[in-house]
C-alpha cells in the first residue's frame, strides 16, 4: 500500500498529455494552439492530486470509508473549481478517465473496499 507511488503515476497518464496538448502546434505550425489553459494550471492541478495522496497518506493507519470519501470529495471539488477557471478546459475526456481511475485506485490503496462504481461522479464531479 504504497501510496506514494501515486505522485509518480500521474505524470504519465494525466499531466504529461495536458502539456502536450498545451504545446501542440496550430495546423499550420507558427504557433501553439489555445487550449485554454496555462502551464500554471497544470501545476495547480499537480498540486491538488500531491495533497490528495498526502491527505490519504495520513489516514492510512486510521482510514475509515468516510474519511475516504472525505478526502475524494475534496480533491473532485478543487479539481472541479480549477477547471472551471480554466474554462472547463483543462480536464478533458482523456483526463476525466485517468484521474478518476488515479482518484479510484488511490482510495482503494488507502483502505476503501473496491467498487466498480464511479466514486468521484454521483455526487461532485462536474467534468
Amino acid at each position: 500500500m504504497d501510496l506514494q507511488k501515486y505522485k509518480e503515476k500521474k505524470f504519465e497518464k494525466i499531466i504529461s498529455p495536458m502539456v502536450d496538448h498545451m504545446n501542440h502546434e496550430s495546423e499550420d505550425g507558427k504557433e501553439l494552439c489555445d487550449c485554454g489553459y496555462t502551464q500554471n494550471d497544470i501545476d495547480c492541478c499537480v498540486n491538488i492530486l500531491d495533497d490528495y495522496i498526502d491527505e490519504l497518506i495520513t489516514l492510512v493507519d486510521r482510514a475509515s470509508e468516510s474519511a475516504i470519501l472525505d478526502s475524494v470529495k475534496k480533491v473532485v471539488l478543487s479539481l472541479n473549481e480549477l477547471n472551471e477557471n480554466a474554462n472547463y478546459s483543462l480536464i478533458e475526456a482523456d483526463q476525466k478517465e485517468c484521474i478518476c481511475q488515479f482518484i479510484q485506485d488511490a482510495a482503494t490503496d488507502a483502505g476503501l473496499p473496491q467498487t466498480s462504481t464511479d466514486i468521484t461522479k454521483d455526487w461532485w464531479r462536474m467534468w
